[in-house]
């Protein structure tokens, strides 16, 4: 994720991008301080293991093989006329 600080100096805020988000911040501390702790969590160790017993999860994974099965005859026909 591309995270960056852009001034908008017509309306005196600062704005935090997040690829294609933006949140607009009062001070350039507000906006440092999103920053920070957003790059934290974002770097911060993630494992999968914590995310298996998730009931959100479990039902990503099973409405993801849903789709993945019947997506696969679409599949196999874009990769033959690619």
């Amino acid at each position: 994720m591309n995270v960056y600080i852009e001034v908008n100096a017509d309306q005196h805020r600062w704005c935090v991008h997040m690829d294609q988000w933006h949140v607009g911040f009062r001070t350039p501390d507000e906006a440092e301080q999103f920053v920070e702790r957003l790059t934290a969590r974002l770097n911060a160790p993630h494992s999968l293991d914590m995310l298996a017993d998730s009931p959100i999860w479990n039902q990503m994974a099973g409405r993801h093989a849903q789709l993945s099965a019947k997506a696969m005859p679409s599949l196999g026909r874009c990769v033959k006329g690619a």
